[in-house]
């Protein structure tokens, strides 16, 4: 009951200040009032000395209660110190001077109190406002930073778009930054197959290959990334198991509850997607979404630029192998080529122009096409220069002479076509052909037939002559001594047997001349034993002409087609004549090597020697007939001939025949 009655009393009467100031009160009237209890006076009048005694309860209670108390306390001091004054005081003036007094500074004190609580309060508010100002000073800085961040993502996207046209190496990087920024635990990037309409995953992380695995391939509408490919929205799921939408198995076996996908786009149209993930619900924010949306469109617009690139860089490509291609076509080209503007002054030459025009590249660039062309072969290339300028039908080929370096003139065919850039007609191209050296074996081949014609016909006179100086008497000769035997008048028997001897020495010797004819025009060893026995006969017949003559064989011999060995043994027959007529040698050396892609014959010998001329060519022209159909032989058979001579250092031939 006591306590009941306790607990509803003010919680000011509650307080032990409040009682301990009671007690200073009635402390201070029991001295105020009692005139057996005395206290040390310092020197002021006893009744003086307990008014200032009741300073310590005003001052007490407005300390502790405030102004109020201190009104209060200043009131209960007045109320004690009043009766005395009035009714008990030998000095009332003053006794009521000294309590005004005591009233007047507990007043002041009090309000000074006041005063100070007041602005205590005051630095307190103010302490609190600044704490409070801190706090969202914090919170505003917190925000300014995480924005900074995001926007320091942004950038570095952006710039990672900008810099690197490297798919992967912009992917992996955004999917980092990504993830850093947004705190999150997995992030991945699809992208469409246009082709099957599916979305393929491109990069990930924080996610198990297994998860990977699941969802490699996901058609557009399916599941979470498919919706935002086939609508092109941001999806936030804040938990998949509590989701409308349907997920896959695969994403809660991975544990992953939140995400937040948004698409990215291309020129307005979507490409792929990018998400984030975390294992645990979670709701993003709005400035989140647009932060990934931004990434997003950053990836898109970088996916395609990397697309832009590889199409230009294989166009690019394409250009410099086509580029390479022509440029390797134009340097290694047989013909010459020469590209000159609409006036003729050249400005490209390839390697076999050099040859043609004895020219440097560097010096053909230099001059002017006229000082190339002869005077005679001018006008025809005007006329089609001419002609291709009015777009008139011409005939772009023609015969021209050149002047050579040094006056030198060539014969080329020359084919031109015109050059032009954007519409516009720029310059020429002349194609040439050095066909010098092929008029010149025509003409040597003319004059080859006729030396030939001329020679065979000798060699028919020279064969019908001796026949008929030789063989023809001897015949006739025997046929009036067969006559002379066959009338059998008047002969005795030992002249007939003188006879019979005699036409048997005739017809030996006719047959001796026979067999030369014939071994001359085709020995028939040639035919029966082959090419090696053949030649050993032509260098038995060197040696019966007191020419020193080594015969030898290396590597496996054999026979060879029949048109070969004749055109070996022509052209080893024509050597061995050349040794023993006009070399002026004493030794001679006939080599056949056998290998298994070739035949290589040589003749060589020490004599006179004399000196090429430059051009194989040109062997008929300079009375070198056997020389000349040697190679024209040679090359009938696909092989080649090699000639090696000067004036005192013999003569050497080479011919080499594919097997």
């Amino acid at each position: 009951m006591a306590a009941r009655l306790v607990q509803r009393l003010p919680a000011t009467v509650q307080s032990p200040h409040f009682w301990l100031l009671v007690a200073m009160f009635a402390f201070g009237a029991l001295l105020h009032y009692s005139e057996w209890i005395g206290l040390p006076e310092f020197g002021l009048s006893r009744h003086t000395m307990e008014r200032v005694l009741f300073l310590l309860p005003i001052t007490y209670g407005g300390f502790i209660y405030g102004l109020r108390g201190g009104l209060i306390s200043l009131g209960v001091a007045a109320l004690i110190m009043l009766p005395r004054v009035i009714f008990m005081s030998p000095a009332p003036v003053d006794a009521l001077t000294e309590t005004i007094l005591v009233l007047v500074t507990g007043g002041l004190i009090n309000t000074w109190f006041h005063g100070y609580e007041r602005e205590k309060e005051h630095r307190r508010q103010a302490m609190a406002r600044l704490q409070a100002a801190q706090v969202e000073l914090r919170q505003h800085v917190a925000v300014i930073e995480k924005d900074e961040q995001r926007l320091a993502a942004l950038n570095a996207v952006c710039s990672l778009v900008s810099q690197s046209l490297e798919l992967r190496e912009v992917f992996h990087l955004a999917v980092d930054k990504v993830m850093e920024v947004m705190a999150v635990d997995a992030a991945l990037i699809f992208l469409l197959n246009d082709r099957t309409q599916e979305l393929e995953i491109e990069v990930y992380k924080g996610v198990s290959e297994e998860f990977v695995a699941g969802v490699r391939r996901m058609k557009v509408g399916e599941g979470f990334d498919g919706t935002v490919a086939q609508t092109g929205e941001p999806l936030v799921v804040k938990d998949v198991t509590t989701d409308p939408l349907p997920s896959q198995q695969v994403v809660v076996r991975e544990g992953i509850r939140a995400q937040l996908i948004v698409p990215m786009r291309s020129k307005g149209k979507v490409v792929g997607t990018l998400g984030v993930a975390k294992r645990m619900p979670w709701e993003f924010h709005a400035d989140e979404v647009r932060l990934l949306s931004s990434i997003g469109y950053e990836i898109g617009v970088g996916l395609e630029n990397a697309r832009l690139y590889q199409e230009t860089k294989q166009a690019l490509e394409q250009l410099r192998q086509s580029e390479e291609r022509y440029r390797d076509l134009f340097e290694n080209a047989s013909d010459a080529i020469w590209l000159h503007d609409l006036e003729g002054n050249i400005f490209a030459a390839n390697r076999a122009c050099e040859r043609v025009s004895g020219y440097s590249s560097e010096e053909l660039k230099g001059i002017n096409v006229g000082q190339l062309v002869a005077e005679d072969s001018k006008p025809g290339i005007e006329e089609i220069e001419q002609g291709l300028l009015q777009n008139k039908p011409v005939d772009h080929r023609c015969e021209v002479e050149l002047v050579k370096k040094g006056g030198a003139k060539a014969i080329v065919q020359m084919t031109t076509s015109l050059i032009t850039h954007e519409g516009q007609s720029v310059g020429f191209q002349h194609a040439a052909r050095d066909v010098t050296e092929e008029r010149q074996m025509q003409e040597n081949l003319r004059y080859y037939l006729q030396q030939l014609t001329r020679t065979q016909e000798e060699e028919r006179k020279r064969i019908a002559r001796e026949l008929h100086d030789d063989t023809i008497q001897n015949m006739i000769v025997i046929s009036r001594r067969l006559d002379k035997l066959a009338s059998g008048k008047g002969v005795p028997a030992e002249e007939s047997a003188k006879i019979v001897a005699d036409i048997k020495q005739q017809i030996e010797a006719a047959l001796q001349s026979l067999r030369h004819f014939s071994h001359d025009l085709r020995p028939s060893v040639l035919d029966d034993l082959g090419l090696l026995p053949a030649l050993e006969l032509l260098a038995g017949d060197l040696e019966r002409q007191e020419v020193a003559t080594n015969f030898e064989v290396t590597g496996e011999a054999r026979r060879l087609l029949p048109e070969v060995e004749v055109m070996l043994f022509r052209i080893a027959q024509e050597a061995v004549r050349n040794i023993w007529r006009h070399a002026q040698a004493s030794a001679a050396e006939l080599t056949v090597e056998f290998s298994d892609t070739k035949v290589r014959m040589s003749i060589s010998d020490n004599g006179m020697g004399f000196r090429l001329p430059q051009r194989p060519g040109d062997l008929a022209s300079s009375g070198k007939l056997g020389l000349a159909g040697m190679h024209e032989r040679v090359r009938l058979v696909g092989g080649t001939l090699t000639l090696k001579s000067a004036p005192g250092k013999g003569t050497t031939v080479v011919a080499e025949v594919p097997l």
